[in-house]
């Protein structure tokens, strides 16, 4: 008999347990806290999710989550899946429990949903779910195609030192709610020519601030060139209470790292990171753009936000940045850690391996 169902609301415990006990590893060992409510992360965003879970009820082997929205692809709006949230004790990595329904589970979704591309992220460091997921074998026919969009990584800008906003010939200031209907346009023109970009044409912008626990329109900012034009924006989202993430371990290099950075915050009066059992305070960015790709408008960006968050008692926020990032020049100068990973699009074995436009995609770091 399958153990493989449609996970429910009666199943919150079970997932949060699962989820937040297979974390990531490497010098920093962290877990992703998802309490009170597994769900919520889903229910905050447009569009279906499907949590797909394996084993008893009391106690879950696997689960594994897809989420479905409108998107743009080409310029032409589409369906884009995601998936996300693949967690797997290590009983049953070696048993395949899962592994044998996720081809076909994702010919079925993408039949129904009308979907022809899913999205899915994998830490460039994970080379178990690299070579699981991604490493054809003649034997896996069911195998979906992982086709490499991007590698990318998330850039975490560390608020131990105060500084000052570099000069600019760029003014940025908050954004009131007058503003919204500007950074929706700006937001919208932008997405449309991304791959996987976001409908922001159907209100998604004005859904987040709606929705989205901890988004305030206060806390965008946005950019503007000598005439008053609206050149670049983005938006602080602590996702506090939907996520967070917890150190189980500092190891090898991290040690030193740690030692360093506290007596530092002891220094600047900035916070400690956290000991092993305590949750990083960080936020991110979302709602990006910069439509001319100058990284002299993401800068004055970067620094309006740092000026308003330092001191308030977060660790870092967490940019994306991309493998080539026309952006990347604006990072210079903050001290930061990076993790890597590769953004992958998703095909269902029956349907051949596809190319895709390059570019900035319509992925967000903030939403996996």
């Amino acid at each position: 008999m399958s153990l493989l169902r449609r996970a429910t609301r009666d199943d919150n415990a079970a997932l949060l347990e699962l989820f937040g006990d297979v974390p990531m590893t490497g010098d920093l060992v962290l877990s992703t806290q998802r309490d009170p409510d597994y769900f919520a992360l889903f229910a905050m965003q447009r569009g279906e999710a499907e949590i797909w879970a394996h084993g008893e009820s009391s106690r879950l082997d696997g689960m594994g989550a897809i989420h479905v929205r409108d998107g743009w692809l080409e310029g032409r709006p589409c369906r884009v899946g995601y998936l996300g949230d693949l967690r797997t004790r290590f009983s049953a990595r070696r048993a395949r429990g899962l592994a044998r329904f996720y081809g076909p589970v994702l010919e079925e979704t993408a039949r129904r949903q009308g979907v022809d591309v899913f999205l899915t992220a994998v830490m460039a460091s994970n080379a178990a779910a690299l070579q699981a997921l991604v490493r054809r074998a003649a034997t896996r026919e069911a195998q979906p195609h992982y086709h490499l969009l991007r590698a990318f990584s998330a850039i975490s800008i560390q608020f131990v030192l105060g500084r000052r906003p570099r000069p600019s010939r760029f003014t940025v200031r908050r954004a009131t709610a007058a503003d919204v209907p500007a950074m929706a346009a700006l937001l919208d023109a932008d997405h449309r020519a991304r791959p996987f970009g976001y409908r922001y044409d159907t209100g998604e912008l004005e859904h987040r601030f709606a929705h989205w626990p901890g988004l305030r329109v206060e806390d965008s900012f946005l950019a503007f060139d000598a005439s008053g034009r609206l050149v670049g924006c983005t938006s602080a989202w602590n996702p506090d209470a939907v996520k967070r993430y917890r150190v189980m371990a500092y190891r090898g290099g991290m040690k030193w790292v740690r030692r360093g950075f506290n007596a530092l915050a002891t220094v600047t009066g900035a916070p400690r990171l956290p000991p092993p059992g305590g949750d990083f305070r960080y936020f991110y960015l979302c709602n990006t753009c910069v439509p001319g790709e100058d990284p002299a408008v993401f800068r004055a960006l970067l620094d309006a936000v740092y000026a308003a968050f330092h001191g308030q008692g977060f660790h870092f926020f967490t940019v994306q940045q991309d493998s080539e990032d026309a952006l990347a020049p604006a990072l210079k100068g903050f001290l930061q850690r990076r993790l890597d990973f590769h953004l992958y699009a998703v095909t269902p074995a029956s349907r051949p391996p596809t190319t895709f436009a390059r570019g900035r995609t319509g992925f967000e770091i903030c939403l996996p």
